[in-house]
């Protein structure tokens, strides 16, 4: 049967794979991939060192496997290999090419959908394994018909957005001439071949597993009697990089009776956590003097590493210590000895050091904007926010971040606790600094094949209208905090500037200035930033003339859960955004004819923005409330937000014969004390 790529996927029956549930406990899979140079003649040799392996899935290329009586040139071949194994091959010529992928039986697979192409070079396979979703996609690209790499795109219907995409296979060509290859001679055929596929791993956010978690190694997968080459490579989607829990290139096996290998080329395998508690750093291990000085070792080898391309060096260090810390607690004994303070907590010794000067303070920073506008010099003040907002990340705000991290052994989405990170603080701050210069430097792109949203009846694609490589920052991690904090301190510096242009001496305290002898109403209002519209939030950044390029990290780190609207709650952004949505508000109300505010330092006030919370002046009188409660009722409708009920008030001052129609009281609850919350209508 032959099947093209973009033709429907083959559904292959039920009948054909026959897999048991999986084991309550297997949470890690086993992937392995094996350019095996003919399959049927060394099936046994290939499926024993599979077994000894703990392969879970294989992909095998250049499997030779020919047509037959029933099965045609391009067709695909579902086969029980009567062990633990099932497997789907392509069918092209007994003597070259052809790729297949391996299942073993008690997986507990299901869902399967192959597709392949007609001349032997690659097969996808989309399943679910322990109710995950997976796209297995195995490459071989031969020398003589190289593959048109964006020739995967037409896949892209098929590509379930949280799916587990993992292409892996020999792709002929080296990714890096210097670690990659022993032998000098140049090959024009590998220059364009690396070109395609470079290509295609940007298109689709796929990274190099192998160089990311070994980026200081050498080590090879093809031996010829011209020298040695890595040219076979597992790929992921940079999120699903914290997945990895091991990544080996393995020794060439030998056949049992004779002195030759199996194949020219050496089996490489990576392993990932599907599902389960995620693995996390055991703080303990940072007391073990030799594995505190081996993870040293590896940061410091790894940071000195010139390369043009860094922007998954930390992510890839990440990935590395996570799996030698795996590794080093299966060869020692489970209870760590750790030596304890006189608080009865881990003993360490300080790290932290000042690697920068301080920058200047926020309150120069207002005066020489308030002098900007002064002089009409606007344009500087749009200058001067770029360069706040958008200039390269410091190592001194790295560090001051991770410093004002409270301790927490919380779990996180990677393993690494905030303790790693003040331990480490010194050591890791080059890598850190590099990578979240690298996500301030992101540019739009056109929206990926792997990227797509699904479009559906509460789709909310507003949200997405600027989309990106996918990048390891949408992880809520330890990371994910430090960059937060970050761009929270800079929108801090400038955000009195934001809310009251060219004002020197902001009113951000109308409570304590008004007189009680003013018969007024003061309404302390505290939003819910939940319900949030995200539309409403980028609307109201781009009104205050934020820089694009800031705009754009704030939509890359807000969204990171992907939710349709709302803010999340203990983000040190959240109460900064939320005071930038309230300025249409108190805008509003400041126009408002009707609203008669107190004198404060010689200037009428009407409402101002006090932190993440909105103080409005009513004057005492009916009228006053029922302009407030339009407006108010707009904004709500408009922004999506809501009053949070536990933190809102509302206070009389003066006189105490206040007079409010009934139909206004519905508004508000009447306490003991004098204070009113609000309620639901």
């Amino acid at each position: 049967m032959k099947v093209k790529l973009g033709e429907p996927y083959l559904n292959v029956s039920s009948d054909y794979i026959r897999m048991t549930d999986a084991n309550g406990d297997q949470r890690m899979l086993t992937i392995l991939s094996w350019n095996v140079n003919g399959f049927n003649r060394k099936r046994s040799e290939v499926l024993h060192h599979l077994s000894l392996l703990k392969a879970d899935v294989v992909f095998l290329q250049e499997t030779h496997v020919g047509p037959d009586r029933i099965y045609s040139t391009g067709s695909i071949k579902v086969q029980d290999l009567e062990c633990d194994y099932m497997a789907a091959f392509s069918i092209f010529k007994r003597s070259s090419r052809g790729v297949a992928v391996l299942f073993k039986k008690n997986l507990g697979c299901g869902g399967f959908n192959v597709n392949c192409d007609e001349k032997g070079r690659f097969i996808i396979i989309s399943c679910q394994i322990w109710g995950r979703d997976f796209v297995f996609i195995n490459v071989y690209n031969s020398n003589d018909e190289k593959i048109k790499m964006t020739d995967f795109t037409q896949i892209s219907a098929h590509v379930n957005h949280s799916a587990y995409v993992v292409v892996g296979g020999d792709f002929n060509t080296v990714m890096d001439a210097d670690l990659d290859k022993t032998s000098n001679l140049r090959n024009r055929s590998h220059r364009k071949s690396f070109d395609a596929l470079q290509c295609f791993l940007e298109n689709v956010s796929l990274v190099d597993v192998w160089r990311c978690v070994y980026p200081e190694l050498k080590s090879f997968t093809y031996f010829d009697v011209k020298g040695q080459s890595r040219l076979d490579y597992f790929f992921l989607q940079s999120h699903n990089l914290t997945s990895v829990t091991a990544c080996n290139i393995h020794t060439r096996p030998m056949y049992s009776d004779k002195e030759e290998y199996v194949s020219d080329h050496a089996p490489l395998s990576i392993q990932i956590q599907t599902n389960g508690p995620k693995w996390q750093f055991d703080s303990c291990l940072l007391e073990d003097k030799a594995c505190l000085e081996h993870f040293s070792c590896i940061i410091k080898k790894i940071s000195q590493i010139k390369t043009r391309r860094n922007e998954h060096m930390w992510p890839g260090v990440k990935v590395r210590l996570v799996c030698e810390a795996i590794a080093f607690q299966r060869q020692t004994s489970p209870q760590l000895p750790q030596e304890m303070d006189q608080g009865g907590h881990p003993g360490s010794e300080s790290s932290i050091e000042i690697l920068h000067t301080p920058n200047a303070s926020s309150q120069s920073l207002l005066n020489f904007l308030n002098h900007l506008h002064r002089t009409e010099r606007f344009e500087d003040v749009k200058s001067t926010l770029i360069s706040v907002l958008s200039e390269p990340v410091s190592r001194k705000e790295i560090l001051d971040a991770i410093l004002s991290l409270p301790q927490s052994e919380s779990l996180t989405a990677d393993g690494l606790t905030v303790h790693f990170y003040k331990r480490y603080a010194c050591k890791i701050i080059d890598l850190l600094q590099a990578f979240f210069n690298q996500i301030l430097d992101l540019k739009p792109i056109q929206q990926t094949i792997f990227g797509s949203l699904s479009q559906g009846e509460n789709d909310h694609t507003y949200s997405y209208d600027i989309q990106y490589h996918f990048s390891l920052i949408t992880i809520l991690n330890v990371d994910y905090k430090i960059l937060a904090l970050i761009l929270a301190e800079r929108l801090k510096s400038i955000l009195e500037h934001i809310l009251n242009p060219g004002q020197s001496k902001p009113h951000i305290s109308v409570r304590d200035s008004i007189s009680d002898r003013i018969p007024v109403l003061v309404i302390s209002l505290k939003l819910d930033p939940g319900a949030l519209k995200w539309q409403y939030l980028f609307n109201s950044l781009k009104s205050v003339n934020l820089p694009d390029r800031f705009r754009s990290v704030l939509k890359l780190v807000l969204m990171a859960d992907h939710r349709s609207q709302g803010l999340r709650v203990g983000c040190p952004l959240t109460p900064l955004l939320v005071s930038i949505c309230l300025l249409p508000l108190i805008n509003s109300i400041n126009c408002e004819n009707t609203f008669l505010g107190p004198k404060v330092h010689g200037e009428t006030i009407k409402s101002v923005i006090d932190k993440d919370r909105a103080l409005i002046v009513l004057s005492n009188s009916n009228e006053a409330l029922d302009s407030f409660e339009k407006m108010l009722r707009d904004f709500f409708e408009t922004s999506g937000f809501t009053i949070d009920e536990m933190c809102s008030e509302v206070i009389f001052t003066g006189s105490s014969d206040i007079s409010l129609d009934k139909d206004k009281l519905k508004l508000f609850k009447r306490t003991n004390n004098g204070l009113c919350g609000f309620m639901h209508e």
